[in-house]
Formats: structure tokens, C-alpha cells, sequence
């Protein structure tokens, strides 16, 4: 019978312990008869008595208020209007009314107020009347307010007194009324006490059966309304928790399935976004939500509170929801510099409508370096011919004159020497033809005939001719360089060491320190070339690596321009890494893969 029960359905349970609470309940009708019938005799007594009482005196005090009002007023208007008629015209509305929801004779019980209502009324009716056919308004007045207005109070005082008496029998009923329906309560209190505790067990039960499951039903179902799609619940013997679970099984690996496909989706769509070289930043109009692909955040750096207050150009136009296409703005980052070609459009949805805007930008920062690498590079080569045919045409006489100047020096006597500046001479055409040498080298850059060496071999071969050179010694050079064998041109190398050292000593002015020391990263060898001279100029920072720019007094401007071109020829990469009042650091970074190699891939 208990496993029927319980796999019956929830309506059926309910209906169930609803009748057999009716049965109980309707032993209890004997009861309320009883009461019902004790009840009825007292409310007989209030509609026989009382109520008829009340109605009366309430009738009366407002047709008393009336009366009163109208001889008030005719005073008050000295004595005019008709006071008699209209007096009159109240005692026959009351009487209609009364006449027209009750019997028109009073109880017996207040007889003697219908009997000073009318006295009240024969003052007015003869008295007053009288008075007022003789026409002395004196003695109307002083009747009034002597005699009726008196009379009038005392009645209105005696209809308060009876009405106070009316509601306290009426009191007394009520109060009879409720030890009736007391004593009926407590015989109903008992009864019911046991069909309460019935049915507060059965409904726990009921409850029990019901709210256990739905309560477990509820974990499972938050479980899956925070992301844990696919989450099923266990069946029950209950009919109705048998389709719910179903349902909700069903709908928790539907939702699994959908929340994969569009988490595939959006990742698909976030991975094309953030492979792109492009920096995609959307603005949503409604939201002020701004959005960064990967690409724009890396170069944006969004995270350094100082990007707006160095960039206005390129914030400006982010805010300025102006629509533009391809316009190019530099943009200053803590590291370096980036030249960018922005755009930015309208973001509308399905419907077409606005929501936002989509603002996007390239980095042809390389792009911009490679033109200008490329007009360099046409401007070497049209001041190579020249300074090629140049440096030919100049050193044929120089080769003359050199050769006069070296038998004048070795003929004439050393006076006349002294006279004629013969060693200034000498050494002015030395240095004429090393500007010829250098311009040869510039014009002519062979390609490089690689070898495996170790750099600390090739300085450490021209350090002892750098010494030489160097008026004061103390200039103190150091080299910590990994003994990593390199495919590499000697003899441009040291060229190109020869002219980075030669270039730090004189910065020292032949007293400091200079240090040559590696590092290896990835497939990559870097050289550092550090000295703690006073540093670069400002201004020709960024154009250090062009030809014939210099700062020295007897220098030439094409050092730095020849080692570019040799580093280059090495597949190789040469950079004014740092410069300040404290020092000067050059790197150079060179493949460690044989050039064939990399050529070849």
C-alpha cells in the first residue's frame, strides 16, 4: 500500500489526504448547529430591539441638527425667510424616510423622545408662529433663544444618552454572541487538534517527497546555469520528476553541445583576430566598452600609464570618431618608435545600424626603414661614383705630387725643411689618401670571403697597431667574447673593429676604458662595444650611420658608414644600442648559421 502510494502522482496524494481531512471535518457540523441555533436567538433579539432603537435616534439627531441649524441660521439673517414652512418641510422628510425603511411608530422603549421631538415642534408651530403674525422680532428672538434653543439642547443631550444605552445592550450581545462562539471553539479545538496533527504529517511527508528532490534538482540545475553543461540528474520514482528530469538532461546536453560550438566558433574568430598583423580596436558606442586584439595590444602597451600623454596625435583620432582611411601618425613606445598607417571606420550590426566604430592600424615601421635604407643605399652608390671617379682622378696627381715631396724632403736640408713645412705636407697627403681609401672601400664593398675564425683572434691582431696610435696609454680596452667559432671575413672584421675602437678613443679623448664582451641568443651572436666617453650628440643619433656625417674636427663621416656596409654584407645587424653622459654602447649582431645556409632557406 506505502509503494503505491508513493508512486501515485502528486495530485492524486493531494486529493487523497484532502478527503480523508473532509471526513474528519464534517463530524464537527453537529457542533456549529448548535451554535449557530444560540447565535440565532440573540441577533433576533438585536434586529427586534436594538437596531430599530438606534435607527430612530440616529433619525432623530439628524432631523435635531437640522431644526437647529435652519433656527440658527434665520437669526443669523435677522429674522428673514419663511422659518416656519421650512421647519416643517424637515419633520416631513424625516417622517417619509422613516415611514419608508421602518414602522412609523417607535419602540416603546423611547417613546418619550418622540414625545419632546413634537413638543419641540409645537413651539415653533404655534409660539414662534404666533410671533412672527404680530411682527415683533424682539420677543421672536428672545423666545427662541430662551425657550427653544434650551429645549433643543436638552434633547440632543437626552438623544446621546439613549443612544449610549442602545449601544451598550448592544455591547452585551456581542459579548453574549462570543462566549457562544468561545465555548464552540474550544469543543472544535480539541477535534481538530488531531486532525491537524494528521494532516501536518501527511503534508511533511507530502512536502518531504516533493521538496527533497526539487531541492537537489535546484543544485544541479545552478551547477549548470554556472557553465557545467552536460551535468545529468538522477531519475525518480515520482511520475512528475521522471518527465523534469528528462527535460532537464536533455536540456543540459543540448546546452553542452551549443556552448562547444559557439566557444569553437569564438575562439576560431579570436585566433583570426589576434593572427592578424593589423591592431583591430573596436569602441561600442552604448557601452563605452573598448576592445584591443592581440596585435594592437602588444604594440600599444596599454598597461603604461604614459601612452596618451606621449601620443596625442593617435589618441586624437581615436576619439575624434572622425571616419578616415590610410593616414599615417608616428607612435612613441618606451622602446622605440613606430611609424603607423591608421583607419578607422563605422561598426554597424545585422540591421545596419551604428553601434561603434572599428579603429585599425599597420606598423610599416620596417617599411618605412627599408625606403630608407633604399634611398640610402641609391644615395651610396650615386656618391660612390662619384667620389670612385673622383678618388681616381685625384690620385694620379696625388701619386705625383707624394712622390716630388718625398725627393724634396730626402734633398733638401733640414732648414729648409723646417721652412717649408715639409712634414705637415707629408702628413697632410698621408691623410689625403686615406679619405681616398675610404671612399675606394665605400664605393667598392667587396662581398665577404668567409672563414671560420674567432673574433677575439682578429682583435686581438689589430689592438697592438691600435696602441700605437694612441697618444696617451691610458686608455684601457678589455674583450670577453664566447670562443664561438664564426663564418665571417677577416679582414673586413677588423676593419670594422679597427674603425668602432678608433672611433671610442677618440670620443675618450685617450683616457678611459673600453669593454668588447658577447652574448648569445638564440642563433644569434651579439657583440657589445661599450666606453664610458661622454657620448653621442643628440642630434645625430638617429643618423649616426650616415656617410659624412661626423663631429670631429679631422674626421671624415664615413667610419660608421663602412662598418654598416660590411655587418650588412655578413647578414648581420649594427645598432646605437644606448648613449649618454656616461657612456656609449654600439651592438652588432651576427648570424652564427653559415650565410650559405641561410641563404639558401
Amino acid at each position: 500500500m506505502i509503494r503505491f502510494f508513493k508512486k501515485i502522482s502528486f495530485r492524486s496524494k493531494i486529493l487523497t489526504i484532502l478527503l480523508l481531512t473532509t471526513i474528519l471535518l464534517s463530524s464537527f457540523s453537529f457542533i456549529l448547529i448548535q451554535s449557530i441555533e444560540q447565535i440565532s436567538k440573540v441577533n433576533n433579539e438585536i434586529n427586534e430591539q436594538n437596531i430599530p432603537e438606534l435607527v430612530w435616534i440616529s433619525y432623530w439627531e439628524d432631523e435635531l441638527h437640522i431644526k437647529g441649524y435652519i433656527v440658527e441660521q434665520f437669526l443669523l439673517n435677522d429674522l428673514c425667510c419663511d422659518l416656519v414652512d421650512t421647519y416643517n418641510s424637515v419633520v416631513i422628510t424625516t417622517q417619509n424616510h422613516l415611514l419608508s425603511d421602518h414602522n412609523a411608530v417607535p419602540p416603546e422603549s423611547i417613546e418619550y423622545l418622540k414625545t419632546e421631538m413634537d413638543l419641540l415642534d409645537f413651539k415653533v408651530n404655534n409660539y414662534v408662529q404666533g410671533l412672527l403674525s404680530y411682527g415683533d422680532p424682539v420677543a421672536i428672538r428672545n423666545y427662541i433663544e430662551k425657550q427653544f434653543l434650551p429645549h433643543h439642547s436638552d434633547i440632543t443631550n437626552e438623544l446621546e444618552r439613549a443612544k449610549e444605552s442602545v449601544l451598550v445592550s448592544l455591547t452585551d450581545h456581542s459579548n453574549h454572541v462570543s462566549s457562544i462562539i468561545n465555548k464552540s471553539l474550544y469543543l472544535l479545538l480539541f477535534l481538530t487538534i488531531g486532525t491537524i496533527i494528521i494532516s501536518f504529517v501527511s503534508a511533511y511527508r507530502l512536502s518531504g517527497s516533493l521538496t527533497k528532490p526539487l531541492e537537489a534538482m535546484v543544485q544541479k540545475v545552478d551547477r549548470i546555469a554556472n557553465g557545467e553543461y552536460g551535468l545529468t540528474i538522477q531519475t525518480r520514482e515520482q511520475i512528475e520528476f521522471q518527465q523534469l528530469t528528462a527535460s532537464i538532461n536533455q536540456m543540459s546536453t543540448k546546452l553542452k553541445d551549443s556552448f562547444h560550438t559557439i566557444l569553437l566558433d569564438k575562439i576560431f574568430r579570436e585566433q583570426i583576430l589576434n593572427s592578424l598583423p593589423v591592431g583591430i580596436i573596436t569602441v561600442d558606442e552604448k557601452t563605452k566598452q573598448v576592445t584591443y586584439n592581440y596585435a594592437a595590444n602588444q604594440l600599444l602597451k596599454k598597461d603604461n600609464p604614459d601612452y596618451e600623454r606621449r601620443n596625442h596625435m593617435f589618441w586624437d583620432i581615436l576619439d575624434s570618431k572622425k571616419i578616415i582611411k590610410n593616414v599615417k601618425v608616428p607612435y612613441h613606445s618606451l622602446q622605440s618608435e613606430h611609424s603607423l598607417l591608421v583607419s578607422q571606420s563605422e561598426l554597424r550590426d545585422q540591421h545596419a545600424n551604428i553601434i561603434g566604430r572599428i579603429f585599425y592600424f599597420v606598423d610599416i615601421t620596417e617599411t618605412e626603414e627599408l625606403e630608407k635604407r633604399i634611398h640610402q643605399s641609391e644615395k651610396l652608390a650615386l656618391i660612390g661614383e662619384l667620389a670612385a671617379g673622383a678618388a681616381h682622378e685625384i690620385r694620379n696627381p696625388l701619386a705625383v705630387i707624394d712622390g716630388f715631396v718625398s725627393l724634396m724632403n730626402q734633398s733638401l736640408s733640414e732648414a729648409d725643411n723646417n721652412k717649408f713645412h715639409m712634414q705637415l705636407l707629408m702628413k697632410e697627403l698621408k691623410r689625403i689618401n686615406s679619405i681616398i681609401e675610404e671612399l675606394l672601400l665605400l664605393t667598392k664593398p667587396s662581398a665577404p670571403v668567409l672563414n671560420e675564425i674567432l673574433l677575439e683572434d682578429a682583435i686581438n691582431e689589430i689592438l697592438p697597431l691600435i696602441k700605437q696610435s694612441v697618444v696617451s696609454h691610458k686608455v684601457e680596452i678589455t674583450t670577453d667574447l664566447e670562443p664561438i667559432p664564426l663564418q665571417l671575413d677577416t679582414k673586413q672584421m677588423k676593419q670594422v673593429f679597427h674603425n668602432l675602437i678608433r672611433n671610442s678613443i677618440e670620443a675618450l679623448g685617450n683616457q678611459g676604458k673600453i669593454s668588447i664582451y658577447s652574448k648569445i641568443v638564440g642563433d644569434d651572436y651579439h657583440v657589445f662595444i661599450e666606453d664610458n666617453g661622454p657620448g653621442i650628440p643628440f642630434e645625430i643619433q638617429k643618423v649616426v650611420f650616415d656617410p659624412f656625417l661626423t663631429s670631429k674636427e679631422n674626421g671624415t663621416g664615413l667610419g660608421l658608414t663602412i662598418v654598416q656596409r660590411i655587418i650588412d654584407n655578413h647578414h648581420g645587424k649594427i645598432k646605437l644600442l644606448s648613449t649618454s653622459p656616461k657612456g656609449t654602447v654600439f651592438r652588432m649582431t651576427l648570424p652564427m648559421k653559415k650565410i650559405k645556409e641561410r641563404d639558401t632557406n
